[in-house]
């Protein structure tokens, strides 16, 4: 994959399962597998298994992307859509930021404090 792959990403899963009725560029690919997963899988019908299959091959490649290219925000939010979490909203990880700056500024002025009193004695 290039740089700027993120085309081949173009909308998140939530997305994809809205409008897969307007999506006809899919490719169909076949997977082999053992007969003893097959019948397994028989056995749960309510699962889609291609839905499954899909999900993993998109974690897949974009956890490959991301530790050679990086991912775009997009495609970060997709895989974490996959794993069944959230981004964190900018202005709350940013608050979360500025709280933990107050703690660190605080603990060194306790060190500066603790530090004094001992050249003191």
């Amino acid at each position: 994959m290039g740089k700027d792959s993120s085309f081949l990403f173009p909308m998140s899963i939530k997305t994809y399962k809205i409008h897969n009725l307007f999506i006809t560029h899919m490719t169909n690919i076949t997977l082999s597998i053992p007969k003893d997963i097959y019948r397994l899988m028989r056995k749960y019908k309510e699962i889609n298994w291609s839905e499954v299959a899909r999900q993993a091959i998109i974690e897949k490649l974009l956890r490959l992307k991301s530790s050679k290219d990086g991912l775009t925000k997009e495609e970060l939010s997709m895989l974490l859509e996959i794993k069944g979490m959230e981004m964190l909203r900018e202005e709350h990880a940013a608050e979360k930021e500025w709280a933990f700056l107050r703690k660190i500024k605080e603990r060194e002025k306790r060190r500066k404090r603790y530090l004094k009193e001992l050249e003191e004695r």
